[in-house]
């Protein structure tokens, strides 16, 4: 499914680079470039690394709020 509609970064792209090594958000939006445009994907995004990360047994930095 599409996580990212502006860069079009789908889940599968999002537990490759979880695979790959990508810990926080700021790695998916350096590799894939996700909520670099509108950030609507940002917690879906999010949802997606920390489940392919739970699915290695790798523990995930959680997701700071803006303010």
């Amino acid at each position: 499914m599409y996580v990212c509609v502006c860069k079009a970064v789908t889940d599968t792209q999002i537990r490759e680079a979880a695979q790959g090594g990508a810990r926080t958000l700021k790695d998916l939006r350096r590799d894939l470039g996700v909520t670099r445009d509108c950030g609507r994907c940002a917690s879906c995004a999010h949802e997606c690394l920390r489940e392919a990360q739970g699915q290695m047994g790798k523990p995930v930095k959680a997701l700071r709020k803006a303010a």
